[in-house]
Formats: structure tokens, C-alpha cells, sequence
């Protein structure tokens, strides 16, 4: 539901704040709000139960949506601006000139995720530990999406999954998977443990003297594939945790995959063996 559609020909004014302020997220999300953009991320958005605040658009991407938005549950504010004025928040040309300010969902809690791995015969979920590049993060939840994760855990190393870039680069399915965030040490290893008690194996994509080739593995229907970061890897904390360690084959003299594409070959492997 549109609650007011103004045009704008500046930015400078306090409604406008999220957007004038987006190279600077982390102020966003310390304030529950992200923003997303691109018509592809903002329809999914739509389709998404997140509570939606406002948008940012070019009159041709309002007419294109203004039945989407008019119809939508939200009391949604609509500023419309022209492109030239749009490209200049992110300081280049924007392919597809629409913005939205939505609120970052509560997280899934590990209580809540026991249950869930359950009640379900299969279960596959991807802990992610110490991604700080934005930009991978969004990758790996693409391809979570893409090859069946039912859940994602991220832990207090890695960046948060609902910065700009992140949601931009996972093409909206950031709004498809439930996120589960562990904050401390303490609680990583009585989560982990628990979940594990309620059926969950952990694989870690890590290069250990008993690595097996991710070719070979037969997976526990109810499966985890830990990531860790590029250079550093998996974290001792995490790795003593897991049950199993695996290894994508390369040729030789190339060692490491990037993280974001490592997760594609993992959880295609993951999925064609069980």
C-alpha cells in the first residue's frame, strides 16, 4: 500500500537518509534497515514477507511496479527521482535505477533449526565462518539457494549476510533462507554439539592429512558444509568440531578455489550423492 509518492530532485532530506547514506551500511544495520536494489533483489524482496519501507525509483521502474506496490500488505513511502540523481548515491551509472529500505528479520535461533533438521528426513545446511568480503557472502547464499540449503549459519567472524552488497549479490535469495547467527566461542561449540545431537553432520571444506576427494564422500542425509575464509580457512575452533574433512580436486599447482566458487562444486557434490 502507497502511503505518499513524492518527486524528488534532491537527496538532502531526512526520509532520504538510508539511501544518501549507503556506502555506510554497517549505520544500517545497527539500525535494523538494509537497502536493496535492482529490480531482481527488489521483486524478490516483494514476494518475501520482510516489512518494506520505502522506495527509491525512476518514474519508468514506478509504472512498471505501481500495481505490485499498491497491492502490497506495507505502508510503503514512494520517491521518485531522476536517474542521473540515483546514480549519484553509488557515485556510477545504475543499470536498473530502483532502491528499497526494508527491515533485517530476526534471525533463526539454533532451538529453532534443531527443529527444523528434525522433522525433515533430508537437511542440508552451509555454516559460513570468517567471510568478511560482502560480496562472496551474497555468492554463497545464491548458491545455497540454487542447490537446495535449507538454512545458513554464520558466525560473528564473518561479515553480516545483509549488508548491501551481499543482498545485491545474491540476487534476492538472501529473503528465500533462513539465517542462523552464532555471536561468541562459547556458544559455537554448545550449538554446534547440540545440533549435532539432533542429527546434523559436519563436513569442513579444509585440506587435512585425512581429507577425503568431495568426490567420493556419501553424505549423512542430514549434512553441513563448513566454509571457511580464503587464506585463513576454517578456524581451529570450528575445525575441531567436525565430523569430516573434504577436499575438491585440482589440477596440480592450483591449490584453492575462491570461497564463493568452492561452495557451487560442494553443494552440487552434496546433492548429487545422497
Amino acid at each position: 500500500m502507497i502511503t505518499k509518492i513524492e518527486h524528488i530532485n534532491t537527496l538532502e532530506r531526512p526520509d532520504l537518509e538510508p539511501y544518501r547514506t549507503l556506502k555506510r551500511p554497517m549505520e544500517h544495520l545497527q539500525k535494523g534497515i538494509f537497502v536493496a536494489e535492482g529490480e531482481k533483489v527488489i521483486s524478490r524482496l516483494f514476494e518475501s514477507d520482510l516489512r518494506v519501507f520505502s522506495l527509491l525509483l525512476t518514474a519508468k521502474w514506478f509504472e512498471q511496479y505501481r500495481t505490485i506496490i499498491e497491492h502490497h500488505p506495507d505502508l510503503i513511502d514512494v520517491f521518485i527521482g531522476e536517474k542521473h540523481l540515483l546514480d549519484t548515491i553509488v557515485g556510477h551509472e545504475l543499470h536498473q535505477a530502483m532502491m528499497a529500505v526494508a527491515k533485517v528479520p530476526k534471525g533463526v535461533s539454533v532451538e529453532d533449526l534443531a527443529t527444523k533438521i528434525r522433522s525433515n528426513e533430508k537437511f542440508t545446511c552451509v555454516l559460513i565462518d570468517g567471510v568478511v568480503n560482502a560480496e562472496n557472502m551474497g555468492v554463497i547464499i545464491r548458491n545455497c539457494a540454487s542447490f537446495g540449503v535449507d538454512a545458513i549459519i554464520t558466525l560473528s567472524s564473518s561479515c553480516d549476510p545483509y549488508l548491501r552488497r551481499s543482498v545485491r549479490n545474491s540476487m534476492g535469495n538472501i529473503f528465500r533462507i533462513p539465517i542462523v547467527t552464532i555471536s561468541d566461542a562459547i556458544t559455537l561449540s554448545d550449538s554446534i554439539t547440540f545440533l549435532k545431537q539432533n542429527g546434523l553432520r559436519f563436513y569442513a571444506a579444509h585440506p587435512h592429512t585425512g581429507s577425503k576427494d568431495i568426490r567420493t564422500v556419501q553424505f549423512n542425509d542430514k549434512s553441513c558444509i563448513v566454509l571457511g575464509a580464503e587464506g585463513h580457512g576454517i578456524s581451529k575452533d570450528v575445525l575441531e568440531l567436525c565430523d569430516e574433512f573434504v577436499t575438491i580436486p585440482m589440477k596440480a599447482g592450483v591449490d584453492s578455489l575462491n570461497v564463493a566458487s568452492a561452495s557451487a562444486v560442494l553443494l552440487w557434490e552434496v546433492q548429487n550423492h545422497k
